[in-house]
């Protein structure tokens, strides 16, 4: 990257994930683990050190319970849960004692023992495929800051007496931190790294202040005190803007909050279309308190929870059959009498495949993972299935399963079902004994035979991201090929007719929970093709659902008829945009 002159006009590209517009005065954090050494210790010295390292164990645990008691008070348990996270590795003992074990085998200082271990847990979460688990190891890190911090004696920044707006800019910024924003002078910040599903993108997002992710080489590129923009919007930050930049992106801030009230006074209309075809919306989630953004979004129910979380939570350890039950009530309590679909854990690949396996696969991404790994780990499975049955009780629950290929799948975890329900019977525990039990469609195989599957499941959910993927052997995350990743190919969009057809003449519902749900570029597209079920990103609700209220389904019909006439993904794509361009109303910018 070419080194910019400093004093001008400069503008970095990044990801936003909490919107908003700041303006403030640059105040670069000093970057974290840089000044710790290996530092050999003498054999008389250990227990000394490890006395160190146990006051610096009890000082973390009551600052994280301090933490999450004002996390509780300023924006709710929900919110506070994300710290139930940091107690759990500080008082985890193969944590712990993996420290004590280094200090005392390796002779070394506790801070690089911690440093150690903490990297080497990184390096398991950053190979995991999944970016949402990837970027649980973010807490990892906030811990062994905290623990380092009370090893050298170190207090967090007082930014209190800076009498000026601040945007505060980081290699990174931990949910410990973002709490510590919510207050002046700080009204924004910007981080080299992170990612959207984080928690600190989710605290960010609670207590609404802007921030902007990924920006290399962020803290080297700009000085303390240059006058910064951070625009949440568009993922952008703008270095010594001019006087007419500054009133335009305030400008912006008004109609995007002025367009997002609009959208929001929409909450609880319909999503109908102008010819009278309703269609659901539900949310996509990954944590208990995404619920509130779902409902504040007018989401109709949740399409997809992903379980995966309670494993990262808890891992190595598996989560008991208490714990998953106490979230999956809480869950269908929040969002009843709306549905709550669960999907059963969709580990595997290099997903935790080492911890749940216990040997690597040449190929774990075509592996033993999804409702496969599930049935060879029955013990595990049950446990989660187990909780599921008595959480059914409170609300409306429906049951999914991941990375189904054939029906002997679906066949062979019903029975399973079956010998759950037996056995809760027996041990008369109550429970629902209709729970619609449904698979995900995101195999290529799955979708050719989805008229056969249907005959065995309550109902199908189509999973586009991994659908794309299989279908046109491309990694989206490979940059070489990305470009080849066309959810308009005509082979995806044929894929996903079928699918809905056959669950239409099966007489089941059909969801479609992977991007393409909550993008209205496709919205027309997959309403004409017969959807009636999206489930998508809470923030996406709104906005489809005006492109859904602006369409008549006969138009929706003939716009998807038509551009499966169509031979490639781009004579598609600049098809569905131009008819849809002139049946939308003002802002959807999507389509500007």
């Amino acid at each position: 990257m070419t080194e910019e002159p400093r004093g001008r006009l400069r503008t970095y590209k990044g990801t936003g994930v909490s919107p908003g517009i700041a303006i403030g005065r640059a105040l670069i954090l000093e970057k974290r683990g840089g000044s710790i050494y290996r530092v050999p210790i003498r054999p008389d010295d250990v227990a000394k050190e490890l006395r160190r390292f146990d006051q610096a164990i009890a000082h973390t645990k009551a600052e994280i319970e301090d933490l999450r008691e004002k996390v509780t008070r300023s924006m709710g348990d929900e919110y506070a849960s994300i710290f139930d996270a940091h107690a759990m590795i500080i008082e985890d003992p193969s944590f712990v004692d993996e420290i004590r074990q280094r200090i005392e085998s390796e002779l070394i200082s506790a801070e690089w023992a911690v440093t150690t271990v903490k990297d080497e847990l990184l390096a398991r979460f950053d190979s995991f495929e999944d970016a949402y688990l990837r970027e649980r190891g973010e807490d990892i890190s906030d811990v062994a800051r905290t623990l380092i911090e009370s090893l050298e004696g170190n207090a967090r920044h007082d930014l209190s007496e800076i009498e000026h707006d601040v945007i505060i800019l980081a290699d990174d910024v931990t949910p410990s931190d973002a709490v510590h924003y919510n207050r002046k002078p700080i009204v924004g910040f910007a981080t080299e790294s992170g990612g959207r599903t984080s928690h600190t993108s989710i605290i960010a997002k609670s207590i609404f202040l802007p921030a902007v992710i990924g920006v290399p080489r962020l803290t080297e590129m700009i000085d303390n005190e240059e006058l910064v923009i951070i625009d949440g919007w568009e993922g952008t930050i703008h270095v010594n803007p001019s006087r007419a930049m500054i009133e335009e992106c305030l400008s912006r801030e008004r109609r995007h909050r002025e367009q997002e009230g609009r959208l929001l006074e929409n909450r609880d209309v319909p999503p109908v279309t102008r010819d009278g075809r309703t269609v659901t919306l539900r949310a996509n989630i990954e944590l208990v308190p995404e619920v509130n953004d779902a409902i504040r979004f007018g989401a109709e129910g949740i399409g997809l929870y992903r379980s995966e979380f309670l494993y990262i939570s808890k891992s190595p350890d598996l989560p008991s059959e208490d714990e998953h039950y106490e979230v999956y009530r809480e869950l269908l309590e929040k969002m009843s009498p709306n549905t709550t679909i669960i999907r059963t854990f969709d580990l595997g690949g290099k997903k935790l495949a080492r911890e749940v396996i216990g040997s690597d696969e040449d190929n774990p991404v075509l592996g033993l993972r999804g409702l496969r790994l599930c049935m060879r780990h029955r013990d595990m499975f049950r446990t989660q299935l187990r909780a599921l049955y008595r959480a059914s009780v409170h609300g409306d629950l429906w049951i999914m399963f991941p990375l189904v290929s054939n029906l002997q799948e679906v066949r062979h975890v019903k029975a399973l079902l079956k010998e759950i329900e037996r056995q809760l019977e027996a041990e008369g525990i109550e429970f629902r004994k209709d729970i619609p039990v449904g698979i995900m469609i995101e195999v290529p195989a799955a979708a050719l035979i989805a008229d056969i599957l249907a005959t065995e499941v309550d109902f199908f959910s189509i999973g586009t991201n991994d659908l794309i993927q299989y279908s046109l052997a491309i990694d989206r995350g490979n940059e070489n090929v990305e470009y080849l990743y066309e959810p308009f190919h005509p082979g995806v969009l044929r894929m996903i007719r079928g699918v809905i057809r056959a669950g239409s003449e099966a007489n089941i519902p059909v969801s479609l929970c992977g991007e393409m749900a909550g993008d209205p570029i496709f919205t027309a597209i997959l309403l004409g093709l017969g959807l009636e079920h999206f489930s998508m990103s809470p923030a996406s609700i709104p906005m489809v659902k005006s492109v859904i209220t602006n369409l008549k389904y006969s138009d929706s019909r003939r716009i998807a008829e038509q551009a499966l006439l169509r031979k490639t993904a781009q004579e598609i794509e600049e098809y569905v945009i131009e008819q849809v361009a002139t049946r939308i109303p003002q802002g959807l910018s999507r389509f500007g």
